[in-house]
């Protein structure tokens, strides 16, 4: 593996890391980071992490507690180990060139559920894989 990709991939887990305040019904933790499902916009669920230090954004979840597969989308922050050759919205509708993909499966069908996520830099490979666990109050 390419020394500057890995850094990359290890600086996005250890980001995600960061504490995060809980401020919506659905909370996650993995074995990396905090999660918090934020906001709906039309179709697409955003989630939260690193008390605002990045952004997730999932095509297809907003509105769906049940029956929930796999959902594909993006991940944006301010900065990254890698700087990409195109850009993304971020939630704030600032364009980042610090971005990368995301897959979510979602493993129980209904809300609560646990979920598996996979994530790369910029339109690369998936490289990192985590899961996430519901926080239940």
């Amino acid at each position: 593996m390419d020394k500057k990709f890995g850094l990359g991939c290890l600086a996005i887990a250890t980001c995600f890391g960061l504490a995060q305040k809980a401020t919506a019904d659905e909370v996650w933790r993995t074995e990396e980071f905090g999660v918090v499902y934020a906001e709906d916009r039309g179709s697409t669920a955003i989630w939260e992490y690193g008390g605002g230090f990045g952004t997730v954004f999932l095509d297809g979840l907003a509105g769906q507690y049940e029956d929930r597969g796999t959902y594909y989308g993006y991940w944006v922050q301010a900065s990254s180990s890698k700087k990409c050759d195109t850009f993304r919205e971020g939630a704030d509708g600032e364009l980042t060139y610090y971005w990368g993909n995301v897959k979510v499966e979602f493993i129980d069908a209904d809300f609560p559920s646990r979920w598996k996520l996979g994530l790369g830099l910029c339109d690369g490979e998936r490289t990192i894989e985590l899961n996430g666990t519901p926080v239940i109050p």
